[in-house]
């Protein structure tokens, strides 16, 4: 019959009650304080308390397991977040030169049919005009390519998320 009305009695074995006293006057706890701290432990982990297995061990495996799923779900997040966005850029950056490369050949095949009607004084010039033209283009590209470059390195890293550095290159690559 429990003599405190918020407490309740339960029947133990001498020797487990022997071990509950040795413990609890060495701990220099009581015995209910102890016996209600054994309780909580096994409750709180989920672990059966007559079972042979070793405790720590489940309770070893089951943080494995959390952590494990913490990492996994944290990849699912950064691939979904990261990777897909820089997937879409590459995508639609080779897209676009694809096309580029295609309205290309459609303009030089339309350009050699007017070419063949110019003088040869006339074929000079555009020659020498391409070459000026492709000579700008080419550093038109280094300095835009080194200006990105630079762009993402001055950036700390932490304080940008990967979809706005694609912006940033994006944006620097456009001009």
């Amino acid at each position: 019959m429990p003599t405190n009305p918020g407490t309740k009695s339960v029947n133990l074995p001498a020797d487990t009650h022997h071990l509950l006293s040795k413990e609890a006057k060495r701990l220099q706890i009581s015995q209910a304080d102890y016996t209600g701290a054994a309780v909580r432990y096994f409750a709180e982990r989920g672990l059966h308390p007559v079972d042979d297995v070793a405790r720590e061990g489940q309770l070893i495996m089951q943080q494995v397991k959390k952590l494990g799923d913490r990492v996994f779900g944290y990849l699912q997040e950064e691939e979904r977040s990261l990777l897909l966005p820089m997937l879409a850029e590459m995508l639609r950056s080779r897209v676009t030169l694809e096309r580029v490369l295609r309205m290309n050949e459609i303009l030089v095949n339309n350009l050699t049919q007017q070419l063949s009607s110019l003088s040869e004084g006339q074929l000079d010039e555009q020659r020498e005009g391409l070459k000026k033209l492709r000579a700008q283009n080419e550093d038109m590209i280094e300095r835009q390519v080194n200006e990105a470059v630079a762009t993402v390195q001055k950036q700390d890293p932490g304080k940008l998320n990967a979809e706005e550095k694609s912006d940033t290159s994006a944006a620097t690559l456009s001009h």
